[in-house]
């Protein structure tokens, strides 16, 4: 069987943190660009999809991971003193 590795809440949310922000750097150079990025995309290469495709799963997977660290350690607190209190 595969491991898995647990991860700790404090790591998480580091990570999640380091994510959000590598996301936001992201969407700032995307936006402080968008002439060189409109000119990449009106090109007829393959730049164009290319580009598009990995911006956009990039940054799908930061915002993801990071959004998913915060409600797994959030929620599984909320829901372990909701089953303590239902003891």
């Amino acid at each position: 069987m595969a491991s898995h590795t647990a991860q700790g809440k404090g790591k998480a949310m580091v990570s999640a943190v380091i994510c959000l922000v590598l996301s936001a750097i992201i969407y700032f150079y995307v936006f402080t660009n968008t002439d060189q990025l409109v000119k990449i995309l009106k090109s007829e290469s393959y730049a164009a999809p290319a580009l598009c495709m990995v911006l956009v799963v990039v940054v799908a997977f930061l915002y993801g991971t990071a959004v998913s660290n915060i409600l797994k350690y959030t929620l599984q607190e909320r829901l372990k003193s909701q089953e303590l209190r239902e003891e």
